[in-house]
């Protein structure tokens, strides 16, 4: 069976678009439980390079959402690189539609890093270089 991007984008679109008014919070639920779900099976770390490693490895072959992921993380930055990212696609329907769009992935950088390192994480931006699909997303650690 082969995965298709054009039914993921599709169903992220639709799905943000029928919870209208609780598409934000149920987003921000959703990435805490893909959090959740690394955390509870990657035990302890070392230090931030560590976590990084673990958490980038759960991105890229547990959800493989995106085609390439890279986390950096030392004890103020912390990065999350993507590159071919099916949510992304949905996200640009939304956006073409004047909708706002939903990117649990963010929630799920955020709550990941609280929860394993212990530190508060502040949202610096996300960047969109390149071609849809591409971002970088900047978080400042706490």
């Amino acid at each position: 069976m082969t995965t298709s991007l054009n039914f993921f984008k599709q169903y992220h679109s639709t799905v943000i678009k029928a919870l209208g008014e609780d598409a934000k919070k149920v987003n921000a639920k959703v990435g805490s439980i893909f959090a959740d779900n690394w955390a509870d099976n990657a035990g302890n770390f070392k230090d931030n390079s560590e976590f990084a490693r673990s958490f980038e490895d759960y991105l890229k072959n547990q959800l493989e959402f995106a085609k390439h992921v890279k986390v950096n993380c030392d004890e103020k930055n912390y990065t999350l690189e993507i590159k071919g990212c099916a949510i992304c696609h949905g996200n640009e329907i939304l956006r073409k539609g004047g909708m706002a769009t939903a990117c649990p992935i963010v929630q799920a950088a955020k709550y990941a890093a609280v929860k394993k390192i212990g530190r508060n994480v502040i949202t610096k931006g996300v960047d969109k270089p390149g071609i849809v699909g591409e971002c970088v997303m900047k978080f400042e650690l706490e």
